[in-house]
């Protein structure tokens, strides 16, 4: 569940975004103008001319301008209460600032339909449309709920289908980036090279590589994995990478052990290290150097020296853009991209496991 952006009164108040919807109220509540002209005048509002010019001229006045009033509380209250879950409370604050609003102008209208057409001020008819006024705020509110919660849930299926396809298409990018050919090809060149110099040594890769490819199918539906589960796959993916490039490519990881339960999304660090070796030079005279510790803000850090190839790689951003959006789904702080000409650095939000159940779920 997303965090709700503060409501800023003034924001609201400064804001123009009336909708179609507020627009189309204009004309829709015109006729209940013409209503209260009868009840204030009777048959006299369509037989006397003079009354039935003055009153004319005064609706047209009034009409606009309480409808401005009406639709500016209006989007105050649906900015401050938006959400589906909060219906009662939003109806109950309308109906308690539309209808003392409405009889406002409802008893300035009469005011100046009486002192135009020369009339004594007529108590007596300010009952009949105050009671006119309140049924019409009763009515628009329900029909503006009914609208509004219509719309909502609309959104709500459509955002909904959003989220799925893209989470989909997330784990598909996610598995192509992992199980791709060309690490395969490599690794298997790499065990190839090993079965004839060392067979102990080519029997560690084969036990390292089948951890790999185990984690790879058995968590790539998974939406979070722990810390320490995650460490301990990428350390089997590095000795992978360590037997290719040996002295050429470094890996430090520095994780506390309070944070070994918190959880990231699957893959997230091995996409952070494969990024790395695709962009960088990687020789043992100028080796890759990569950090993977914690800071202060319950963050992981991945942190590596930019040594960039001379040819530039092709990229589509792919990895970077699929861990950005897994938290984007999972509804957590955004992640964090700092290129640099010497240093690149990923910073990533940890997330407590109790504090997600509680909250998300």
């Amino acid at each position: 569940m997303a965090k709700q952006t503060a409501f800023s009164f003034t924001n609201a108040v400064s804001s123009n975004r009336l909708t179609r919807y507020d627009v189309s109220v204009l004309l829709i509540v015109l006729p209940y103008y013409f209503i209260l002209a009868a009840l204030i005048w009777g048959k006299a509002y369509v037989t006397d001319p003079g009354i039935f010019l003055t009153t004319t001229a005064i609706i047209l006045g009034v009409w606009p301008a309480s409808w401005f009033i009406h639709s500016k509380a209006g989007y105050i209250i649906r900015s401050y209460l938006p959400e589906v879950n909060q219906t009662t409370r939003r109806v109950l604050v309308t109906l308690a600032v539309f209808i003392p609003i409405t009889i406002l102008i409802n008893y300035l209208i009469l005011l100046m339909c009486c002192s135009a057409a020369g009339k004594p001020y007529m108590p007596e008819k300010f009952a009949s449309i105050t009671l006119a006024g309140i049924i019409l705020n009763i009515i628009a509110t329900a029909v503006f709920e009914a609208t509004y919660l219509l719309k909502k849930w609309k959104s709500s299926l459509i955002e909904a289908e959003k989220s799925k396809k893209a989470s989909l298409q997330s784990e598909l990018d996610n598995l192509k980036s992992q199980v791709n050919p060309h690490f395969l090809f490599n690794s298997l060149n790499s065990l190839s090279a090993l079965i004839s110099e060392d067979q102990q040594k080519a029997e560690d890769f084969l036990y390292e590589m089948c951890r790999v490819y185990r984690y790879l199918l058995q968590n790539n539906e998974h939406e979070l994995t722990a810390v320490h589960v995650e460490v301990a796959f990428l350390k089997s993916y590095f000795y992978l990478l360590k037997t290719r490039y040996e002295a050429a490519i470094q890996l430090d990881i520095n994780i506390p052990q309070q944070y070994s339960n918190y959880q990231i999304p699957p893959f997230t660090l091995q996409m952070l290290i494969e990024n790395a070796v695709k962009h960088n030079v990687i020789m043992e005279t100028n080796p890759l150097i990569i950090q993977v510790y914690t800071n202060d803000n319950e963050e992981l850090v991945v942190h590596n020296n930019q040594q960039a190839k001379s040819v530039s790689v092709q990229s589509n951003k792919i990895g970077l853009q699929n861990i950005q959006r897994k938290y984007q789904l999972l509804s957590q702080r955004s992640v964090t991209i700092v290129p640099g000409d010497q240093y690149f650095t990923v910073t990533l939000p940890l997330i407590n496991p109790v504090t997600y159940e509680s909250n998300y779920h």
